[in-house]
């Protein structure tokens, strides 16, 4: 009876699994760092109300609130948010004012207001900065290390027999 050869198959071996499967879990995942912060305000009379709150929900706590008059760039006010993430601050007259909260490591919103009563917020997720692109471009490089061994180590096997 003659010896009919079996195709051979090849498998990546565990660790190579472990980290193909690590690097699409890394680049799959929601941006986790990225929580947005948000800003909002209105006004009753002279009174300056605030919310700061992030994208889940959770207030912005003893966070920095600044506001700024947007005629000439002064600092009119400032103070601390509750543990609600709430504020109130009295102005002594309506002026077009930016708001600017700061919720530490580098999330920031801001709010504008103007004798039209047009109001605008802005959203600035700085984190520090760089480290976002920093945290992806290490990502993508791991995964690429990873694909270009899994690739040499496929071919390697299928030409060494």
């Amino acid at each position: 009876m003659k010896n009919i050869p079996q195709p051979s198959v090849h498998v990546l071996p565990e660790s190579a699994l472990f980290f193909f499967f690590l690097a699409i879990v890394l680049l799959a995942s929601p941006n986790a760092l990225a929580h947005k912060v948000n800003l909002f305000c209105w006004y009753e009379g002279t009174e300056l109300h605030g919310e700061g709150y992030f994208s889940g929900g959770n207030p912005a706590q003893n966070s920095s609130i600044r506001v700024y008059d947007l005629e000439n760039g002064n600092l009119l006010a400032s103070c601390v948010t509750s543990r609600e993430g709430t504020f109130t601050i009295s102005l002594e007259k309506k002026v077009p004012i930016k708001v600017v909260l700061d919720a530490g490591q580098g999330h920031r919103a801001s709010w504008t207001w103007n004798e039209k009563n047009e109001q605008a917020a802005s959203t600035e997720n700085i984190h520090t900065p760089g480290v976002k692109n920093k945290t992806t471009a290490i990502a993508a490089g791991l995964v690429a290390i990873v694909a270009f061994f899994s690739f040499l180590y496929l071919w390697k096997q299928r030409h060494a027999d």
